[in-house]
């Protein structure tokens, strides 16, 4: 008799407990919407574009270098250098 009432209780508990879930689960909050407006522009760079202008070096035209204490001397393909002070 004692496992049969104690199985009727858990019984009953878990069925309580379910309803409350779904009833819980069913119910929501209030949902706020927040609009936003995009303001900020940004320029879009394409894969592999290199603007040239005096301040870069074409690392790809690079053939070899030397390195001091002072600086470091880099050699371009066609006989240039640029001269890096430190």
């Amino acid at each position: 008799m004692k496992k049969s009432i104690k199985a009727i209780g858990i019984i009953a508990a878990m069925g309580i407990m379910i309803a409350c879930a779904y009833l819980l689960g069913t119910t929501q909050a209030e949902t706020i919407t927040e609009i936003q407006t995009v303001t900020e522009t940004r320029e879009v760079v394409p894969d592999g574009y290199i603007p040239f202008n005096d301040d870069i070096v074409d690392m790809n035209t690079i053939v070899d270098f030397t390195a001091t204490e002072y600086g470091l001397q880099l050699y371009f393909e066609d006989g240039s250098g640029y001269f890096w002070e430190r």
